[in-house]
């Protein structure tokens, strides 16, 4: 099992490095699967400026891409993800809700697995997003509904699963 993750590890990185029209220092990848269907997208930072992050899904819009190849590749990540998924339930493991893999240009690489049935919340999906940023991009939502949603997750789940 471990070999296999670490070839989908490979390969997403791969993918997502292909992806990205510049040098980066770090990217955070996020993929959320389930039986329906899932997601993914990502963020990194420009080796030019590591205090911020740009969006995947604003590459195609700020940069001279092939948006078909783009998109392939997208579809890639989400092929990607979702054998990955099917590496746990193959081999009898809990299968999880959504993973993040963060690649540090040095080459340090982190997977968290959330195995939070966040369906069963009342956490919608842009909810789960803006909770993500917080966690992992240290985005401080300036709206104060946003920072409540922040606070009820903290209160909710402290060990911030996502």
């Amino acid at each position: 099992m471990e070999k296999m993750l670490n070839d989908l590890y490979r390969q997403i990185a791969e993918t997502v490095n292909e992806m990205i029209p510049e040098r980066w220092g770090k990217f955070y990848f996020y993929a959320q699967i389930s039986d329906d269907g899932g997601g993914t997208y990502f963020y990194y930072q420009p080796e030019t400026d590591l205090r911020s992050y740009e969006y995947s899904l604003e590459i195609p819009l700020k940069f001279q891409v092939n948006e078909r190849e783009f998109k392939l590749s997208k579809k890639k990540l989400l092929s990607l993800s979702e054998k990955m998924r099917g590496v746990f339930k193959d081999e009898e493991q809990e299968p999880w809700y959504s993973f993040t893999l963060s690649l540090e240009r040095s080459g340090k690489l982190n997977v968290h697995f959330d195995y939070t049935n966040w369906f069963e919340t009342n956490y919608s999906f842009s909810d789960q997003f803006i909770i993500w940023k917080y966690k992992y991009l240290n985005e401080i939502p300036q709206d104060s509904a946003l920072q409540e949603l922040i606070n009820r997750y903290s209160e909710e789940f402290p060990d911030n699963p996502i």
